[in-house]
């Protein structure tokens, strides 16, 4: 009884100081900022992390042109095989001082990828299991369907990794190469040393007692103290090195991303955008950790409010344009403030402005056909797709119970975000169909219309435009603009609705004072 206790407490003792239990537990203990992305991958796929603007869908049910297919998660697959492998690059360079012993071995990375492989084994069961359930219970998929987006999703992963580890198995043969003959020379002395006068027990940082090989085989570590640190550090350089190449080559094909992403073949789906995104920014995160240590986080604070000062400055402008208005001619721009809303609030506007919608509420109230009709008044709600895809489904089922009345029955649709797509939508068919266009507005292809994906072309632009990539202008009404996600958004929109809502604010202003159409008030 004693001996097999003893054997279980030996068992015990070997899991928790094995290499991939610390390297685990470290993750939690030094550079904590890296789990924020862990967690808000865990937290969205489990339908937490901004659930009512269908952030889940994006990872569960991801789209390439349209559609929710082997290719679709194949490119997110891929996506997320990038983002392991910049996390794996990062905390390699940042912990490789707790686990030295790996430097004397071949192929050190790859040995640290597979023993650092809890964190990202668990997500992905945990994904599996989410994403096929979402795909039965959700898509109603079949069995046969499910299986080939599996294997897309798998066959990504494997092909990212396979890639990233052939770069570095090819660096890593050429480092061993010229540090193999040095290695096996100290390790002759060393075992030759030890016989007669054996080193004492060594007090690591990190006691590791084990660790898995390239080939999953169980290992105990080489007692390294016989190496100078400087030996040590120089294979590691080394290795960073690569990495440092490694994470340079994506960044200038993400440049390169940039300059074609108005192409469709890279709007990819906004789950890869998102994922290489975070992928971006640990990466980030790790070179500023690595190169300033402890003054990293002055630094990123004095970055901060210089951008923010330039911000203010308007030497650098973010923000998305809306397309006719002039933004160069500082000049002439209208001053925000409460003395100028104030100014337009005075009597004599007030009093236009009410007899402008007199008159409109008199044309409303001429095409009723009654003395006292009832005034129907819509009101949406914000929430992206969704949103959008309700109030149209509502808008087409409230129009058949009334007889198709109701746009005119109606004379103010107001709202924000998602809900107003839908409706905008919904009116401006009404529209088209009184000016005797052939349209059916309880035709169901218009809530698949609006309900396509539109965050692929916005996270891909995000991703390779706004951040990083090439500013490209083109004009419109006149005035030079960037393109930039609010530009990727409404060409996708545009294509989405068949065009019908590619028209300007202007153009519904006669309409709408003739009440041939309801008014609109978008709010925030």
């Amino acid at each position: 009884m004693l001996y097999q206790m003893n054997k279980l407490k030996q068992y015990l003792s070997g899991f928790w100081f094995s290499l991939p239990v610390q390297l685990f537990l470290l993750h939690f203990r030094r550079y904590q900022v890296f789990l924020v992305f862990w967690y808000i991958l865990f937290s969205t796929v489990a339908s937490g992390f901004m659930r009512t603007f269908g952030a889940d869908s994006l990872f569960l049910a991801p789209e390439y042109f349209g559609k929710i297919n082997l290719l679709s998660t194949a490119i997110v697959g891929f996506a997320l095989g990038i983002f392991i492998m910049s996390w794996n690059i990062t905390t390699f360079i940042l912990f490789s001082k707790y686990f030295r012993f790996l430097a004397t071995t071949a192929q050190p990375f790859l040995k640290y990828c597979i023993n650092n492989a809890v964190l990202p084994l668990i997500f992905l069961v945990f994904y599996f299991v989410k994403a096929v359930a979402y795909a039965r219970y959700q898509q109603l998929f079949g069995t046969a369907e499910i299986v080939w987006m599996v294997l897309g999703f798998a066959a990504g992963i494997i092909l990212s990794i396979l890639i990233a580890f052939a770069y570095f198995f090819g660096a890593d043969k050429t480092i061993y190469r010229s540090m193999a003959s040095v290695i096996d020379t100290a390790n002759v002395h060393y075992a030759l040393a030890a016989k007669n006068n054996p080193l004492p027990k060594d007090k690591a940082e990190m006691r590791i007692d084990w660790f898995f090989s390239a080939r999953l085989g169980l290992r105990k570590p080489r007692d390294v103290r016989h190496y100078s640190l400087i030996f040590l550090d120089t294979v590691f350089k080394r290795h960073h090195f690569a990495a440092v190449i490694a994470i340079t080559i994506a960044f200038f094909f993400l440049i390169g991303i940039g300059y074609i992403s108005d192409a469709r073949l890279f709007q990819l789906p906004a789950a890869a955008s998102i994922t290489v995104f975070f992928a971006i920014l640990i990466a980030a995160a790790g070179a500023i950790s690595t190169f300033l240590h402890s003054w990293s986080i002055p630094v990123v604070v004095v970055l901060y409010l210089l951008v923010n000062f330039l911000y203010q400055k308007e030497i650098i402008d973010l923000r998305n344009k809306a397309y006719g208005l002039n933004y160069s001619d500082t000049t002439e721009r209208p001053v925000y403030s409460r003395e100028s809303v104030m100014q337009l609030a005075n009597d004599k506007d007030i009093g236009s402005d009410k007899k402008t919608y007199i008159r409109m509420l008199d044309q409303w109230k001429a095409k009723q056909g009654s003395d006292k009709p009832v005034m129907f008044l819509i009101n949406t709600s914000g929430g992206g797709i969704r949103s959008a895809t309700f109030t149209m489904n509502a808008l087409q089922q409230l129009d058949s119970m009334f007889g198709g009345e109701l746009m005119k029955r109606t004379f103010l649709i107001s709202g924000a975000s998602g809900g107003m797509l839908g409706a905008a939508y919904f009116r401006e068919l009404y529209y088209r169909k009184q000016k005797g266009a052939n349209i059916n507005l309880h035709d169901k292809q218009y809530v698949e219309d609006i309900s396509n994906d539109l965050l692929s072309p916005l996270f891909s632009s995000f991703v390779t435009r706004d951040l990083m990539g090439p500013a490209k202008p083109f004009m419109k009404h006149g005035y030079r603009y960037t393109k930039d996600r609010g530009y990727a958004f409404e060409q996708k929109l545009n294509e989405n609705t068949r065009g019908y809502l590619n028209k300007t604010l202007s153009e519904y202003k006669a309409p709408e004072e003739k009440a041939e159409i309801p008014l609109i008030f978008l709010t925030q």
